[in-house]
């Protein structure tokens, strides 16, 4: 499942309000944010096998992508978690690396 948030959409203020009510997920949408910026999220009660939904197929991949513009050039972050996923051969898991990238 992929969530995307177009912050452009709400105006070029760069001031933004996210409200919503308990369990809306307005701190999901900072963890994604702190995780993809830092690798980490906002509480330090969390780990990285949070970042997984045990509901996912074993064959969805986990990431989070951070698409940003600063001073007129943009910037993407690409982030996973360690997580155990489906071998690309035979059967069976295998665990995929935590890893980063940033273009």
């Amino acid at each position: 499942m992929s969530h995307n948030i177009d912050f452009k959409t709400l105006g070029e203020k760069g001031l933004y309000l996210i409200s919503g009510n308990t369990g809306a997920g307005k701190s999901t949408i900072f963890d994604a944010i702190r995780f993809a910026l830092y690798g980490d999220d906002s509480t330090e009660s969390k780990n990285s096998d949070m970042y997984r939904s045990k509901y996912a197929e074993i064959s969805t991949p986990t990431f989070v992508e951070l698409i940003f513009s600063l001073r007129d050039k943009e910037y993407r972050i690409k982030r996973n978690p360690r997580y155990m996923r489906a071998k690309s051969r035979g059967e069976g898991y295998t665990e995929e690396k935590a890893k980063a990238e940033m273009i």
